[in-house]
């Protein structure tokens, strides 16, 4: 949103979010939200640090065994496809 930021000198905020068709409260939404990392966000960097450490040779039934969590297979699958992360 760095666009919002600059335009703020020259007009409000409200003027900026209707041109840009997103509602002010939204924005201000996500701006307050930015820069929480939620469990997925962890979740997500806990498997690609795992995958980086066994040098991406892991499938998903590896990493779902030495994740140190439960967690579905399914779910670790769908994270290391997202990311590129299969062997």
């Amino acid at each position: 949103m760095q666009l919002v930021e600059e335009l703020k000198e020259v007009m409000t905020i409200g003027e900026i979010c209707d041109h840009l068709g997103v509602g002010r409260s939204s924005y201000y939404r996500w701006k307050k939200n930015n820069n929480v990392e939620t469990k997925k966000d962890i979740r997500d960097k806990r498997m690609g640090e795992l995958c980086k450490l066994h040098k991406y040779r892991y499938g998903y039934r590896k990493i779902t065994s030495i994740y140190g969590e439960p967690i579905s297979e399914n779910t670790v699958q769908k994270v290391m496809q997202k990311y590129g992360w299969q062997c």
